[in-house]
């Protein structure tokens, strides 16, 4: 799936993709900032690849960008809820291609996707405290800080919030306009 305005998109996970996002999952500056601080061997992650990338509940895709299809990362749609029309949502760039605005555009490009075309009605993620830079990424594409879940990561030998936040369709589309 490609944005029509963005040089991004997604695709399911292939067998080729495996070891760079394995490496992705085990660089220091994406893992900790994750809910749980673990590192991945190739063989666990040639598992999770096969069982759990991709099923009714939880969705990962590769993100590429569209002129050259060169990798920029992983995508997940997680907790997917269609009775009550909800889910949450990360993004995980390689450290060589941060701080290039792709994640804004992968944000941009997977909120489309997931209002316009699968029905979600709310959208929501989760960043920690210790995460300011993120924060306001997203307070910028229109996500809104609704909770928290108390001293929930202990990181750097401390317990750190990890802040809710949401975007609902109509605050899509408001911020759309």
């Amino acid at each position: 799936m490609y944005h029509n305005h963005l040089n991004i998109g997604f695709r399911p996970i292939d067998e080729k993709d495996v070891e760079i996002l394995r490496k992705l999952r085990n660089d220091m500056s994406t893992f900790l900032n994750l809910g749980t601080a673990e590192m991945s061997h190739s063989e666990d992650q040639y598992n999770w690849w096969k069982n759990h990338s991709f099923n009714s509940k939880n969705q990962r895709y590769t993100l590429v960008e569209k002129s050259t299809k060169k990798i920029l990362g992983i995508l997940r749609i997680l907790n997917i809820d269609n009775i009550n029309s909800n889910c949450e949502i990360g993004v995980d760039i390689l450290p060589e291609e941060r701080n290039k605005g792709y994640a804004t555009n992968a944000y941009k490009c997977i909120l489309e996707y997931l209002f316009k075309h699968k029905n979600m009605h709310t959208i929501y993620l989760k960043v920690a405290d210790f995460n300011p830079k993120a924060e306001i990424l997203y307070k910028k594409i229109g996500f809104v800080k609704t909770g928290y879940l108390a001293e929930y990561l202990f990181r750097n030998g401390k317990y750190w919030n990890y802040n809710i936040m949401c975007i609902t369709f109509n605050e899509y589309i408001k911020k759309s306009k």
